[in-house]
């Protein structure tokens, strides 16, 4: 990418554009846009400037909005930046544009952190203070609750068709799922949550957070979604992570803050479970063979160990 056009795009932000800082590398994943650059300015500030696909611009929008309004009240993100109230892109070049203050975390130590309680405190802090500051704003950000027991038998017919040995060795696991979390998911209570929590968006710092990234599947969700997704990443980090460290310490203290009803506490383990089929479809896009035998075990591994896990967390 030119460096003239970079600049004139930082510009818009009226950022004076004195160097680009290649050598560092943002966290969160590149998929989420079509390139990015950390830009310096005058007074030594770095951002994080993408190229945003014009197809993306409605949610990244959204994304935006809702990342300002959590940065007011005090939440660790690194929210875009606004050109003026509610405009945070702009066009250079032919392209669509957008600055976020460059954040950069310690180096996480895997699976090692999976191991250590604070981050459990430290998230289940972060949880709480994200369900408080995103309750006013439930009405704005219209949209049904993801159906995930929907999203499950589509995945699954879709892998009949194309990957049939994968979808037989699913078959135990998803009527498991269609028995224990199926006739139970309408009725979950929902909020605003990030839908994406595990290690690699949370940025650490010492014994705290810096900041959460990579919003893009924010939205109205059961309560523990979030927890269960973090939960099932740490797992599939190293199993032991679901009996030690950071897990049980996030589960027993959102336990203790009243922050969902029993009926959610009580489908945690099968929510932790149905989340892994959304990490085995990225396997699959992937055709990620390892992956795809790895989450299969995982699935499994969740289901057999069920009780010993729960009370493990003290459930």
């Amino acid at each position: 990418m030119d460096e003239t056009v970079i600049g004139k795009a930082a510009g818009a932000w009226g950022l004076s554009l004195q160097t680009l800082r290649n050598e560092l590398v943002p966290a969160g994943s590149p998929e989420r846009s079509l390139g990015r650059w950390v830009v310096e300015g005058a007074d030594s500030s770095l951002f994080l400037l993408e190229r945003i696909d014009p197809a993306t611009e409605p949610r990244k929008r959204e994304m935006a909005r809702f990342m300002g309004r959590l940065a007011s009240a005090g939440l660790p993100v690194a929210a875009p930046c606004a050109i003026h109230d509610d405009v945070y892109f702009a066009t250079k070049g032919g392209r669509l544009w957008q600055l976020t203050p460059f954040v950069q975390g310690l180096a996480l130590d895997r699976p090692g952190y999976t191991q250590e309680a604070w981050r459990g405190e430290a998230l289940a802090g972060f949880l709480m203070a994200l369900r408080t500051a995103s309750a006013p704003l439930e009405a704005s950000f219209p949209g049904e609750p993801f159906d995930l027991p929907g999203y499950i038998d589509t995945l699954v017919g879709t892998i009949k068709s194309r990957r049939p040995k994968v979808a037989d060795a699913l078959g135990e696991a998803t009527g498991y799922l269609a028995g224990r979390l199926y006739p139970h998911w309408q009725d979950l209570p929902t909020a605003l949550a990030h839908g994406d929590i595990h290690g690699i968006n949370i940025l650490w710092k010492e014994k705290g957070i810096e900041a959460v990234i990579d919003w893009e599947f924010f939205g109205h969700k059961p309560l523990l979604y979030d927890v269960a997704n973090m939960v099932g990443c740490c797992g599939m980090e190293t199993p032991d992570a679901l009996l030690h460290g950071l897990v049980p310490t996030l589960v027993r203290t959102l336990r203790q803050a009243d922050f969902a009803d029993a009926n959610s506490w009580n489908l945690l383990p099968e929510c932790v479970m149905a989340l892994r089929y959304a990490w085995l479809s990225e396997w699959l896009r992937k055709d990620d063979t390892e992956m795809i035998n790895l989450e299969l075990s995982y699935i499994y591994l969740l289901m057999d160990n069920r009780e010993k896990i729960a009370s493990s967390w003290g459930m």
